[in-house]
């Protein structure tokens, strides 16, 4: 008779071990199923982004191939003037 109580105790001992270990993965799962979700929706933002800026360097790029070639030389001409005021101002700034 002792003995039967003793398999019974290890038993309920079991069961409740089991029902732990259950409740334990339902909680991870949920977190997981949380991470998941949060992992789908910050890819579908930097998809998204991804979309308008290939949107954005068409329409660029569209724009560049219109020009003249008068256009792009004003143009490297002006870039090539900033890049030197920078450089002016940055030899300033390291000497002072």
């Amino acid at each position: 008779m002792q003995e039967l109580s003793q398999q019974i105790s290890r038993i309920q001992q079991k069961m409740q071990d089991l029902w732990l270990y259950a409740q334990k993965l339902a909680k991870e799962n949920q977190q997981l199923k949380q991470e998941l979700h949060e992992a789908n929706t910050a890819k579908m933002e930097l998809t998204q982004k991804i979309e308008q800026l290939e949107q954005s360097k068409a329409a660029l790029q569209i724009g560049v191939d219109t020009w003249n070639d008068a256009d792009k030389k004003e143009l490297a001409t002006k870039v090539n003037s900033y890049l030197k005021e920078i450089e002016h101002w940055l030899a300033v700034l390291k000497s002072a």
